[in-house]
């Protein structure tokens, strides 16, 4: 269906949502149909049953309104289509259209009109509520409506322009919705990457984006006697400018280290002396741009925007990206038959220290269509040579362009910077993923902070998915820091083994039978003093008796990780003044719970609750673990803690239990 169609149809469907407003005629009257015309014309109410349905089809188009007030004779409604470019003329709004056909269209769907595409110019009026005059052609723009509707005095005039006329440069406060590399799909299924979003320092209103995949819409079928069938691309949307822009992105994307390391000997610029998208470097910072690398391989939207010609599993994936690690070309405009030549323009990047800086090599392919039958539907080729102008060309994509105001399906609103653009939907966006993921970089030992996973690389991370991102996986989770985690000051913080089940045996540390410690008796009004979890199980572990406890948690291993490689201590049964400490570092408070001997941990939050906002996905909060401090011969300390619940106790229960060991590790 043609977009002239669709909006012909959407306007009989306006017109159909305007007969829904409430007429004041009285449903009685059953006389209607016999009626002459005059006379319906000459009734009052019907009269004001059209001003009414007209009205709504404007103010539900030209404003923001789901449904006329009672008192609409004398409301106003502020003017919220299209945008002011000119602050001395507040009452003219432009609107970016294709062509005039689009323009004509529009005004048929605030009239109700069904005029055909060549119309030039026309009157509608309607008494009680106003005038709209199209004229088509006017001076420096597609065409005009001049607007003199009572219940709208704000608005003068609508002039419809070109994308290119209507400008991208404004001002607007708050966050652009949109950043580098995020990607919607339109209603033909379509994805489309962000290669320039809003940016309101540089002035920048609109967002800019391109994709690998074409429709029916942008092929042409040519067949020519003596000549095989040629399908090549048509509307694209050129943007020479922003093509650069996406070899760029892509480039980045393909290789966010390599560009992380170019940027940081670059002191911090993005490729040379310009930023990418032509903003200022401060539009989206280096780390922001390799972590949104990051999320393209964590969803999985290099599979998602992939044109056809490419597996849909890992190789195939693999093979996209490797196009952007080396030479790139684009086929970017349409085609055009000479003779039996198909003649296509390509445009190549050259994937240099600079990442695509620079002007981009153009060339023009030409395809002998008696020999050759091009087929745009598989735009991505694999015929020919470089240096073959007879071919298409290797790595060739067809790529199509398109602005924010473009990519809109609402004919009349501009898409606002700060929201998300109207008829599309989003697949995967920067600013969602940020708030979830918080930060996909690593930590030191000396940047540790409790809630922070510690993984099998000896660094740190914020989440589990920068973990993953990072192609390492986590092995505990920081609990407290400072510098008195242990009784030997020599680490600064502690953490708990992670509930990673495929890699810890838990199965190794349940016991059945009578755990023995030191045998002496200890006041529980000292738990929290102590500190030597270390000690006490090494102890433990060297003792002539048998200690399972101690001797599973002295023993854990996780494989692939040595913690003495990292400068940390082994794996250890901790304290009871330990586990507190743990449960004080992540948020919650001790107190001494004076009518049972034992020590109750409240907390204002739940663990879990805790934990939700730096995506801790697999940690068992429903544990209970023996620790290193006995109260007497007969009773040991452990910590008990149910996931819902808001407190953690450390009860003295009897040796012969069956409880589970959960390894401490002191960083």
């Amino acid at each position: 269906m043609s977009k002239t169609w669709k909006y012909l149809l959407m306007a009989a469907l306006v017109v159909g949502l305007g007969m829904n407003v409430t007429s004041c005629k009285d449903d009685n009257d059953d006389n209607n149909n016999e009626r002459t015309p005059e006379e319906i014309a000459q009734d009052p109410y019907e009269k004001e049953s059209e001003a009414a349905d007209a009205l709504y089809r404007l103010v539900s188009q030209l404003s923001v309104c789901d449904s006329l007030p009672n008192n609409w004779k004398t409301a106003t409604f502020e003017p919220k289509a299209g945008k002011v470019l000119d602050a001395s003329q507040p009452r003219v709004r432009t609107i970016a259209v294709n062509n005039a056909a689009e323009a004509v269209a529009r005004y048929n769907s605030l009239t109700g009109k069904d005029l055909p595409a060549t119309t030039i110019t026309d009157t509608y009026k309607v008494e009680g509520v106003g005038t709209l005059q199209l004229n088509v052609g006017s001076a420096g723009t597609i065409a005009t409506i001049d607007v003199d509707v009572k219940q709208m005095p704000q608005l003068a005039q609508l002039r419809f322009v070109s994308v290119a006329d209507m400008g991208e440069n404004g001002h607007f406060w708050g966050e652009p919705y949109y950043s580098f590399g995020d990607v919607v799909m339109d209603e033909d299924s379509c994805y489309w990457i962000c290669v320039r979003p809003a940016y309101s320092p540089d002035g920048k209103e609109d967002t800019h984006w391109m994709s690998f995949q074409v429709t029916a819409d942008n092929i042409k079928t040519y067949t020519r006697k003596g000549c095989k069938e040629q399908k090549y691309p048509v509307d694209l949307g050129v943007n020479k400018e922003k093509m650069q822009y996406l070899a760029q992105l892509m480039a980045i994307l393909a290789n966010p280290d390599r560009y992380k390391t170019l940027a940081t000997q670059k002191n911090g610029r993005y490729f040379g002396n310009t930023g990418l998208g032509g903003l200022q470097p401060e539009a989206m910072p280096v780390d922001s741009l390799v972590n949104q690398a990051k999320l393209w391989d964590q969803e999985k939207i290099w599979e998602k925007v992939m044109p056809v010609g490419f597996e849909k599993n890992e190789d195939g994936v693999q093979d996209f990206k490797d196009r952007f690690k080396r030479a790139m070309l684009f086929v970017y405009e349409k085609g055009s038959i000479s003779g039996t030549n198909l003649n296509i323009k390509t445009v190549t990047y050259i994937d240099g220290v600079e990442f695509c800086v620079g002007d981009p090599t153009y060339a023009k392919v030409t395809v002998d269509m008696r020999e050759i039958a091009f087929d745009v539907t598989n735009s991505y080729s694999t015929k020919g040579t470089v240096g073959d102008k007879t071919y298409p060309l290797p790595d060739a994509f067809v790529v199509r362009y398109k602005s924010g105001y473009q990519l809109s399906s609402n004919w009349l609103f501009s898409p606002s910077a700060t929201e998300p653009i109207p008829g599309v939907k989003t697949v995967h966006r920067f600013n969602d993923e940020k708030t979830q993921l918080i930060d996909l970089g690593s930590y030191t030992r000396e940047q540790a902070r409790p809630k922070m996973i510690m993984a099998k690389d000896g660094k740190f991370y914020k989440n589990e998915a920068a973990c993953k991102a990072n192609n390492t996986a986590p092995v505990a989770l920081v609990f407290y820091v400072g510098n008195d985690a242990d009784d030997s000051d020599k680490y600064r913080g502690l953490a708990i083994s992670y509930a990673k089940k495929e890699k810890i045996q838990w199965d190794l540390c349940n016991f059945n039978y009578y755990i023995c410690f030191k045998n002496t008796t200890e006041d529980p009004t000292t738990w929290d003093k102590q500190k030597d979890g270390i000690s006490r199980t090494k102890q433990l572990y060297d003792d002539e008796h048998d200690h399972p406890a101690a001797e599973a948690a002295w023993d854990f291993k996780v494989e692939g990780f040595n913690p003495a490689e990292y400068g940390f201590s082994r794996w250890f049964l901790p304290t009871a003044g330990q586990a507190i400490m743990a449960v004080k570092g992540i948020g919650g408070y001790a107190k001494y719970h004076t009518v049972n001997g034992n020590w109750d941990c409240s907390i204002d939050q739940r663990l879990d609750e805790q934990l939700a906002d730096v995506g801790i996905n697999t940690f068992d909060l429903n544990f209970n673990f023996w620790t290193s401090t006995e109260k007497n011969m007969d009773r040991a300390v452990y910590f008990w803690y149910s996931g819902d619940a808001y407190n953690f106790e450390f009860i003295a229960t009897l040796k012969k239990a069956e409880l589970d060991v959960r390894p401490f590790i002191a960083f």
